[in-house]
């Protein structure tokens, strides 16, 4: 049986090999089954293509990734599978179905969806769709029955031992082409022969924003663990540099330091970058000169906010000064650091925000990233943006944070739509239009076709334009 799994178009922060896809197709593979994967962000393939391909291989599973800004374009491909072949079984996973199973199964074209984490879920759902079974008794599945009613099995799905899981699959995507488009993660970027890594899941913070479908339990990997992956992208795909993109990589510090010891150990000889974050509350000498001696040049913090007030509401646990120290700390010890921000949480004023690009310059930052807070579904802030009348819309093409396509999903009594959009884009003018950051940035800026992007940005910022970006 050949299965499909699709990462549908998106405009994404960075295009990389989807990691999620890449951790089941071996899975799959084990279990007998012929798979192929197919990343949309990076081909852009007309539907045309799209169904071309389905309709050629003979697919009868399709497995579709959608996080909440992709979910309207998720369904859609549901919809073009069903047109090429109505018995094609058709799955979606991710952190949008996962926690919007009702709702999402609302999309007729939709069979059945992945909960949490797929790797159980979808080999077992792939042999009961070979075998011509029913979906009871497939734990972490979620589907409607013969009447239209929702069915859950269990709990979504969960793996308690991440060394148990077989290496992402990179042979199933054209690495070569996410190297030779080089979309990653802004001009720092060292090597445009980068992967990706994830080395733990799980998350033990309790921030309103955050969409938590992984749970709570944070895991990690054995450090060999790690180093074996890591070992395999040089000898494999002649890897220099891999994207951590865990959120929680120094929680516990001496698996930390262990996973750094090891890397090297091995004197693997590769650059590290944190592209979603750190904690920097976990920070301290000892750990900021282990992953320094291992390649590590660049951390991003999401700090989120420079106002007490502001990171209360979020639930942040953190205290303004000390991430203001933790960032100096790692300036003075040589890494490239970047901070994200994000304006707009209810009882958020004007006055927070200033306060919050205030602390933003007076940081060493290399680059930052200005955007409005999301109320995404299964986070605490959607459930009290509903209770509090702060919701204004749900269309989720427009969830995105940083781009041009987001519309504020929230509205407060301290503050219009427009006035969030200006500070976000003040906040943006004030960081880069700085002087040492126009000749720091000056170089990147006559490479390729980097200079139309970087007048395109400059415009975009402009007071009047209805755009929420950043550089």
């Amino acid at each position: 049986m050949r299965i499909l799994l699709l990462k549908p178009r998106f405009n994404d922060i960075a295009v990389m090999p989807p990691m999620g896809l890449c951790y089941l197709a071996p899975l799959l593979a084990k279990a007998g089954f012929e798979v192929d994967i197919l990343d949309n962000t990076l081909l852009d393939w007309s539907d045309g293509a799209v169904a071309g391909q389905i309709r050629e291989r003979g697919y009868r599973l399709v497995g579709i990734y959608a996080s909440t800004p992709m979910i309207d374009e998720a369904c859609r491909m549901a919809s073009l599978i069903k047109s090429v072949d109505r018995s094609i079984h058709v799955c979606l996973g991710g952190p949008h179905p996962s926690v919007t199973v009702e709702e999402t199964l609302g999309c007729s074209d939709v069979d059945s969806i992945g909960m949490g984490e797929c790797e159980k879920i979808l080999p077992e759902l792939a042999r009961r769709i070979d075998a011509g079974g029913g979906l009871e008794g497939v734990s972490g599945l979620a589907w409607r029955d013969g009447a239209g009613v929702v069915r859950t099995q269990g709990p979504g799905g969960y793996i308690p031992e991440l060394d148990s899981l077989p290496f992402p699959d990179f042979s199933k995507v054209p690495v070569a082409r996410y190297f030779k488009v080089g979309h990653n993660y802004g001009v720092i970027q060292r090597s445009s022969r980068n992967l990706p890594i994830i080395t733990s899941r799980g998350c033990p913070s309790r921030c309103t924003f955050c969409q938590l479908y992984l749970g709570r339990k944070f895991r990690t990997r054995s450090p060999a663990n790690i180093a074996d992956e890591i070992a395999l992208g040089v000898k494999t795909w002649g890897v220099r540099e891999f994207n951590f993109l865990d959120d929680n990589f120094t929680v516990y510090k001496k698996w930390a330091i262990d996973v750094c010891r090891e890397i090297g150990r091995r004197d693997l000889a590769v650059k590290i970058r944190f592209p979603n974050g750190v904690r920097e509350d976990r920070l301290d000498e000892e750990m900021l000169a282990a992953l320094r001696d291992v390649g590590c040049y660049h951390l991003d913090f999401g700090l989120e906010s420079g106002c007490q007030h502001t990171l209360d509401l979020m639930q942040k646990d953190k205290q303004v000064p000390e991430m203001g120290d933790k960032v100096w700390l790692a300036h003075r010890m040589g890494f490239e650091t970047t901070a994200t921000f994000i304006f707009g949480t209810p009882g958020e004023t004007l006055a927070d925000m200033d306060e919050t690009i205030r602390f933003a310059l007076s940081l060493p930052l290399d680059s930052a990233s200005f955007g409005i807070v999301i109320p995404f579904p299964g986070t605490e802030l959607r459930q009290e943006a509903i209770a509090k009348g702060h919701l204004v819309h749900s269309r989720y093409r427009m969830y995105n944070p940083g781009f041009a396509e987001c519309d504020p999903p929230l509205r407060s009594a301290d503050w219009t739509a427009e006035e969030l959009i200006a500070k976000v884009k003040e906040a943006s003018r004030r960081f880069y239009f700085r002087p040492r950051m126009v000749l720091k940035y000056l170089p990147y800026m006559f490479r390729g076709d980097n200079l139309v992007k970087y007048v395109r940005a400059a415009r975009d910022l402009m007071p009047g334009r209805h755009v929420a970006a950043a550089l």
